[in-house]
């Protein structure tokens, strides 16, 4: 799980609601943790068709329920309503993101309340993932800047940075 635990005991400090986007689905540990939380209904979303069928697989019985719903889409372009969700959840994906200024407003879009983002800091590097240490604080050093710029709250770790937006603003409609 490579840090993914510590980032779930700070994700449990929130409360997520009842509808949650998860942006990033990757091996899916994102969605298991919150099916285990309880979220009534859990949407997933990611570029890879590989990690989409693998989220199907695994949580077969939770989507035939309709508690997850899987679907393909990037962070820059969510294919849902304005405040659709409680809340958004995204876990070491903001390093793969090409516009992070378009995912960072897209994700404040949708969300009618909480968004919380973590991502990997240069420390990370060869610990926790295979990207480098220069890589990720170029990639940090932008996400923060934007977040910034857009009013979210950053929070930085030893192997993981945060950012959070409690609740839906105009500043997601910015362009940067």
């Amino acid at each position: 799980m490579g840090g993914f635990g510590e980032i779930f005991r700070d994700l449990d400090r929130y409360g997520l609601g009842r509808v949650v986007l998860d942006v990033g689905t990757g091996f899916g540990e994102t969605v298991a943790y919150l099916l285990r939380r309880g979220v009534e209904r859990v949407y997933t979303v990611d570029v890879d068709p590989a990690a989409l069928l693998a989220a199907r697989r695994a949580f077969r019985s939770f989507v035939e329920l309709g508690v997850l719903r899987v679907v393909m889409a990037s962070a820059e372009e969510l294919p849902f309503g304005d405040g659709q969700f409680d809340s958004v959840v995204s876990v070491a994906v903001l390093h793969h993101v090409r516009d992070v200024a378009a995912a960072l407003r897209e994700a404040r879009r949708v969300s009618r309340g909480l968004v919380v983002l973590y991502d990997w800091t240069p420390e990370s590097a060869g610990v926790t993932n295979p990207h480098g240490g220069e890589e990720l604080r170029v990639k940090m050093e932008r996400a923060v800047a934007y977040a910034k710029a857009m009013d979210y709250e950053v929070y930085m770790g030893g192997l993981w940075y945060k950012l959070v937006s409690h609740g839906q603003s105009e500043s997601w409609r910015l362009a940067l």
